[in-house]
């Protein structure tokens, strides 16, 4: 029944397809002027259709006029640009009649441009039309920041903090979350998988080379009704490397070339492309390499004042276990440390990327498009987790990542059915984590005496690999002039395959025996085996499965030409499958556990199978949003799925044990956000307000002590608000014959506990500030150019204020380190860069000379266990042609 319903659906659509034409409506002319009336010829301007994404270009004639003929009815955007003015963008809504509309633009002098965004709407928007914040960085300002990876990248939009250093392990934090709660989109396909811890890890942007990036979207706000699970804080989508159509056979080559100081890292990509009217092929394939990066110049830096004063503490295990206190024989963690070079080790990586994309006109309303990506990430560092630092060693042997997906776009089907797109991907993420840390333990003999202390080399390499395929239709109706309708379903499946293997090693390194005057210790100079090593291959995640089948349905109305609502609802159903696996212990792990850990939170270790239904859904209003000042309020419900490392993780982890819970609960949360933008001749900007409350907020915390040590779950810890506001100002001036273009970008940002309980000790932190939560951020510049916009200089400082509320749960946690206390302090860095554009028909040329961290600042970024990078020069040269 269900294949006869499906063919006679396909049947019908097909037939839809080939009989329909869209209806026209009308005509669109205007004029553009300068301000003081003098007509722009060789203006640009620009008409996108947002319904179904066709783009029209005409060029102003010598009276400035422009004009397009034979436009279906419906919302569009049009921009107009010329050289040496401010781009201006207008939201046009073309009414179901014969009848033409009339659109003079006027161009005031200056640099600024107009934002366009896909990912607020899945759809091309002017910013000016979205209920929500939405920073835009282009291609061109990425080639001018010379950034080592898309990471870094991402650090320069207000709102958003980095977690993690080196070329490859920046991530972002956007709105004081990160990890799973920031949903990363390729080319607006997730990246995200559910194997990826969110209390530990995150997905890694930089299996994206930034070579290879044309824009990066950073929308605030949850995007949970568009996109699913993830997207509490928020949604990044890079679009990377695409092919467009030209006028006549072209063909296309070029070069991109990084060199930086301060790690020795080189960096080249080739560019190849070849396109027509109807087809288009596009390639971006480079190599990289990073050493080791070095901090600041005052890198000097000693924890043992801290360990004086009884701020840290590192445990004897002789004392732990028994109550006598030599100092002979302390534990590894938390040993104190002095950092005597600027040399940070286990930062360096090499790497390698592909990315190959084609589109074909298969009729003039039918676009197919294809793509290949491959991201190769090796020897990739932690940086800092090593001896004297840490008494753990974590590294990437390999990151990669493999991606194929295929769109194909139908336009025009009928008069109010204008796009239905279908697409498909699989993704192949591959993983190897290698750990190396040691464990001491002391066993006495039968009669107590001698204790001999032991130690456990244990080195483990868990290789995560997750498959991922996908698939989503969508369709964008306009049943009528000022309305936008877009539907659709996706579907996504993460199926997970750990494997795992862990060497140990058992040595002795002491003992402690009676002497003439009690207990005396003894310290062997080197560790002595006992025996040969022990090879095992315990498994921390099961085989196992994450799926998501979705329905969602968003509505865009330009109510009058004040007042633009637009609202969405989505259905998704959930499902974890689990099977069995060799090596997947919990047993073992909660044995004597104090209190005992409910069996009921535990899986099944044959196989088990968790399912949930989650409805979610948004509103927005935008007022005046062709108007030099328009306002904006935006609701949503959101909601994030506990992911497979949440619900299944068993096994050791940096300090204790952590067992699985499959009963935590979703993350929901309602999120506002309200702000204003504005635009005049000299100003521009944004100004905005959010408040986000999330109930039943997952945290991986202590439950239970064990003999074998602390026993940690991840629960629903607490009820949090995060609350701030995010400003942006520009204010070009032209003076002296050139562009002056002094920004500012500022964020303040508060989390609280609402309420929330300590799972272990049962003490209240209500009122207790969020964890991971920078207070304010500022990133101020200047730009200069001449009027071609040809040579430029730039200056910029990134300051973060000192984090002063600090979260119980770390300040009072028994697994304290020293560079939890380190990242609080705040910084500011400083960054210089010239630059050089040349452009002539199809080629160009541009350089640009750089200087990060300008004083050799020697800091961390909050809350980050490795120092950042100093001061380092950079070069970056672009160059191409097409004939």
């Amino acid at each position: 029944m269900r294949t006869k319903v499906l063919r006679a659906g396909l049947s019908a659509l097909l037939l839809v397809i080939l009989v329909s034409s869209p209806a026209l409506a009308g005509d669109l002319a205007g004029r553009v002027t300068d301000r003081s009336g003098g007509v722009l010829p060789g203006a640009v301007v620009t008409l996108l259709n947002i319904v179904n994404n066709q783009e029209l270009a005409t060029t102003a004639d010598g009276q400035g006029r422009y004009a397009f003929t034979a436009l279906a009815a419906g919302t569009y955007v049009v921009s107009v640009i010329s050289p040496g003015f401010s781009e201006a963008v207008r939201s046009i809504v073309i009414p179901d009649s014969s009848a033409g509309l009339a659109a003079d633009f006027t161009l005031d002098l200056g640099t600024l441009r107009s934002e366009v965004t896909v990912t607020a709407a899945r759809g091309a928007r002017d910013v000016k039309m979205v209920p929500l914040r939405v920073d835009t960085m282009s291609g061109e300002a990425l080639r001018s920041l010379a950034p080592i990876s898309t990471g870094q990248a991402l650090a320069e939009a207000p709102g958003v903090t980095v977690v993690g250093a080196g070329p490859f392990q920046v991530r972002p934090r956007l709105r004081g979350l990160d990890s799973t709660r920031v949903l990363v989109l390729v080319n607006g396909e997730r990246l995200n998988n559910a194997r990826t811890a969110t209390d530990r890890a995150g997905i890694e942007v930089g299996l994206i080379d930034v070579s290879s990036i044309e824009a990066v979207e950073v929308l605030g706000g949850a995007g949970s009704v568009l996109y699913g699970t993830d997207a509490l804080a928020g949604t990044i989508n890079i679009i990377t490397n695409r092919p467009r159509f030209s006028d006549a056979l072209r063909f296309s080559m070029g070069f991109d070339g990084l060199y930086s100081s301060n790690e020795d890292g080189r960096r080249g990509a080739v560019r190849l492309g070849a396109s027509s009217s109807r087809w288009a092929v596009s390639y971006v394939g480079g190599t990289e390499r990073y050493g080791d990066y070095r901090a600041g110049r005052n890198f000097r830096e000693d924890t043992s004042p801290l360990h004086a004063d009884g701020t840290l503490a590192q445990a004897d295990t002789i004392d732990d276990a028994f109550g006598f206190r030599f100092g002979a024989f302390p534990e590894p963690f938390n040993a104190p440390f002095a950092r005597t070079s600027a040399l940070v080790p286990q930062s360096r990586m090499d790497g390698s990327s592909a990315d190959l994309a084609g589109t074909v006109l298969v009729t003039p309303n039918q676009e197919l498009q294809v793509r290949y990506q491959r991201r190769r990430a090796d020897a990739v560092g932690f940086p800092d987790f090593a001896e004297p630092f840490f008494f753990q060693s974590i590294t990437l042997p390999w990151s990669r990542l493999d991606k194929t997906s295929a769109r194909y776009t139908v336009r025009d089907l009928t008069p109010w059915l204008r796009q239905v797109s279908a697409s498909a991907y699989f993704q192949r993420q591959d993983r190897l984590l290698r750990n190396r840390f040691p464990v001491q333990f002391p066993v006495p003999s039968p009669r107590f005496f001698p204790i001999n202390v032991f130690r456990l080399d244990i080195e483990s390499n868990t290789r995560q690999l997750v498959s991922t395929p996908g698939f989503e239709l969508q369709a964008n109706l306009q049943v009528r002039p000022d309305n936008v309708l877009t539907a659709g379903m996706s579907f996504f499946r993460d199926r997970s395959a750990d494997e795992r293997t862990t060497i140990t090693q058992m040595s002795t390194i002491g003992s402690v025996g009676l002497g003439p005057f009690g207990p005396a210790p003894t310290v062997f100079d080197t560790p002595v085996p006992i025996g040969p090593p022990v090879v095992e291959h315990p498994v921390r995640v099961p085989n196992s499965t994450f799926r998501d089948v979705a329905f969602f349905v968003a509505d865009e109305w330009d109510l009058n030409p004040v007042v633009r609502l637009s609202a969405g609802l989505r259905l998704d159903a959930y499902r974890v499958s689990t099977a069995a696996s060799p090596g997947y212990d919990i047993a073992g792990l909660v044995s004597g556990a104090t209190p005992a850990i409910d069996p009921a939170t535990l899986p099944d270790v044959l196989g088990d199978r968790i399912g949930r239904t989650a409805i979610t859904g948004e509103a927005g209003v935008v007022l005046w949003s062709a108007e030099p000042v328009s306002l904006f309020a935006h609701y949503v419900r959101s909601y994030r799925h506990p992911n497979l490392e949440e619900l299944l993780f068993s096994g050791p982890a940096t300090a204790g044990n952590i067992v699985p819970n499959v009963q935590v609960e979703p993350e929901t949360g309602h999120n506002v956000d309200v702000g204003a933008r504005f635009r005049t001749a000299h100003l521009s900007g944004s100004a905005s307000y959010f408040h986000n409350l999330y109930d039943g907020f997952i945290s991986t915390e202590i439950v239970a002590a064990s003999p074998a040590g602390s026993i940690s779950q991840a629960v629903n810890l607490a009820k949090v608000r995060i609350q701030g506001i995010e400003a942006q100002v520009h204010a070009p001036v032209v003076a002296g014959g050139l562009n002056w273009l002094p920004q500012v970008a500022w964020s303040w940002t508060r989390g609280t506990v609402l309420e929330g309980m300590s799972p272990l000790g049962g003490a209240s932190l209500d009122g207790a500030p969020q964890d991971n939560i920078t207070p304010s951020k500022i990133v101020a510049g200047l730009r200069v150019s001449d009027r071609g916009e040809r040579c430029w200089a730039d200056y910029s400082v990134r300051a973060q204020s000192r984090v002063s509320r600090i979260s119980p749960l770390l300040s009072e946690s028994p697994f304290l380190i020293a560079q939890d206390l380190l990242s609080l302090d705040g910084f500011a860095v400083q960054r210089v860069a010239v630059g050089y554009n040349w452009r002539a028909g199809g080629d160009r040329l541009g350089l640009t000379v750089a200087i990060d961290n300008l004083a050799d600042r020697y800091y961390r970024e909050h809350f980050q266990f490795a120092p950042a990078r100093g001061r380092s020069f950079s070069v970056a040269v672009t160059v191409g042609g097409s004939r």
